[in-house]
């Protein structure tokens, strides 16, 4: 993956994107606080909209969890915003080491009710070819 093009990045994310054509969100194990991860959404969603791709792969490797407080909010605002913004279709989670990240995630997943369709991987591989799939 080393031909990313990167567009933005802080302590806690990086965010780039990829040839294939999806924007991609790479954790660290920085913590965030809750201002500041939903910061770094809204630059995944600029990204999304610069780019033009509906598509995102966010790889959560060492990432802290997230708050139910961001959990809900991305599950009751941004999510839907980004598919009525930029018709955000697709979501390949790659899983975090930490089992708690691990059930963060699944709750956003299994809470947001939109067209969205998302799937969990355990490696970088197999959700880079899942979001190639037309």
């Amino acid at each position: 993956m080393s031909s990313l093009q990167h567009y933005f990045s802080n302590a806690a994310a990086v965010i780039s994107y990829a040839p294939a054509g999806y924007i991609r969100l790479d954790w660290q194990a920085a913590p965030a606080t809750a201002p500041e991860l939903r910061a770094i959404y809204e630059h995944v969603l600029r990204a999304m909209i610069h780019h033009r791709s509906p598509t995102l792969m966010t790889v959560h490797n060492r990432r802290p969890p997230m708050s139910a407080e961001v959990q809900t909010w991305l599950t009751q605002e941004w999510i839907p915003r980004a598919v009525a913004t930029v018709g955000y279709g697709r979501c390949a989670i790659v899983q975090a080491e930490m089992p708690l990240s691990r059930l963060a995630a699944h709750a956003v997943g299994s809470g947001q009710k939109t067209t969205l369709r998302y799937r969990y991987f355990d490696d970088e591989t197999a959700a880079d070819s899942w979001l190639r799939e037309a």
